[in-house]
């Protein structure tokens, strides 16, 4: 593997250390409710953050090499104000969550979706380490202001987050505009705008985001039944698991990302293909050694570490070791669609597990509560795996066999 992957996952591992602290900070002093609740709440901000991605997401990273990048960011910034305020008015009509949350949430998913736009246009310039320093950026602010509200000003509820996550994220945001302003021609968007980038954002910026919302189900539509169905406190201490398990994604995820501003900015699509299984092969290899160091964990070291509210996590997630690895086939493959501007492999496939994910939740949550939650997350994930590999098995024999 490259530097540009080796210095990905580096980064990344680090930025999932300082999460899992974050995490573990909030289940050891607000408890399995709280962590709940601050669960929740990301998931919530992830969903809008999704629907301004439509202009200023991952789609750039293959639109930019091809048009002036004025012509593409600062229409996502405008769409990007338009999805915040509808958002807001989302939620107050709908109550999904509480209502001091509301404008909190809002602001969030504004400056996080923010950073997403800049983090696009350094990956699309090829700056990919400067694009990885400013997500590292921002938990590392949200760390130091969670530690300031537990221990200075003795805010240990809901609102150490979301006071350290409003510092965090909205610093980062200038930050980071610091660092794209001098890439983007402000001053020429005027000049050369017309509808046709406009067009082209919309149609790949939708179907790409199509395939991330699928995607986001996937991962967590479960989070919603578990937390609301079965009770707040499972879903947090799920959540830890979670957090453990998917850690082992930073290495798939890195490589995803790196192969995916590869054959964006290439025309060698076999060469590419050819790639990519290389790239899964490794992907899969280190995954598996990864897992078995976490399965090998004994539950006594999470009550050691989390509490003694936390006792059930290994048990609770024990069906989800072999969807998290299968799932390394998702997240690589899709990374060659994506990197091509082909996504309705990725869609059918996200789709399809999706629909599994509902079917099996419906029948093993209120059952099996937890353990049904991995069961239904394995089940789906694999479904999701199969399906992008039969599209790629077929699409690619012949470069592959050649």
């Amino acid at each position: 593997m490259n530097k540009h992957i080796l210095y990905t996952v580096f980064v990344r591992t680090a930025s999932t250390a300082l999460n899992f602290l974050v995490a573990l900070l909030f289940a050891r002093h607000s408890g399995p409710a709280v962590k709940g609740d601050v669960t929740l709440l990301i998931t919530i901000i992830y969903f809008f953050i999704f629907f301004s991605n439509i202009l200023g997401g991952q789609a750039l990273v293959y639109l930019i090499p091809r048009n002036k990048v004025e012509l593409l960011v600062i229409p996502a910034y405008l769409w990007t104000v338009v999805v915040t305020l509808i958002g807001f008015v989302f939620m107050k009509t709908t109550h999904l969550i509480h209502a001091q949350h509301i404008p909190a949430i809002s602001v969030l998913s504004f400056f996080s979706s923010i950073i997403a736009i800049h983090q696009t246009i350094l990956l699309a310039k090829k700056k990919i380490s400067t694009a990885n320093l400013i997500g590292i950026t921002a938990v590392l602010i949200q760390l130091m202001g969670v530690l300031i509200c537990f221990y200075f000003l003795r805010i240990s509820d809901i609102y150490a987050f979301i006071y350290s996550s409003l510092l965090a994220y909205s610093l980062t945001a200038f930050i980071s505009f610091l660092l794209v302003r001098h890439l983007v021609s402000f001053g020429e968007f005027k000049k050369h705008f017309t509808l046709l980038e406009l067009k082209e954002s919309f149609r790949y910026g939708l179907l790409y985001q199509l395939a991330e919302i699928l995607q986001l189900l996937n991962l967590r539509y479960y989070f919603f039944q578990l937390g609301l169905q079965q009770g707040i406190q499972y879903l947090g201490i799920y959540s830890i698991g979670i957090s453990i398990l998917e850690a082992v994604w930073i290495v798939p995820r890195s490589i995803s990302t790196v192969h995916y501003v590869t054959t964006s900015n290439s025309n060698e699509v076999q060469q590419e293909a050819k790639r990519t299984v290389y790239l899964l092969k490794r992907s899969l290899l280190i995954s598996a050694g990864i897992l078995l160091i976490i399965y090998l964990v004994p539950s006594g070291i999470y009550v050691l570490v989390f509490g003694d509210g936390f006792s059930s996590v290994k048990h609770s997630i024990r069906f989800l070791f072999p969807g998290i690895l299968i799932y390394n086939l998702f997240i690589v493959l899709s990374s060659f669609y994506t990197g091509i501007g082909k996504y309705w492999p990725v869609i059918v496939s996200s789709l399809a597990g999706v629909l599994t994910l509902i079917a099996l939740s419906f029948f093993l949550l209120p059952k099996f509560v937890m353990s049904g939650a991995g069961l239904a997350a394995s089940g789906s994930f694999a479904v999701a795996s199969l399906s992008i590999l039969i599209f790629f098995s077929l699409q690619n024999r012949k470069s592959l066999l050649s």
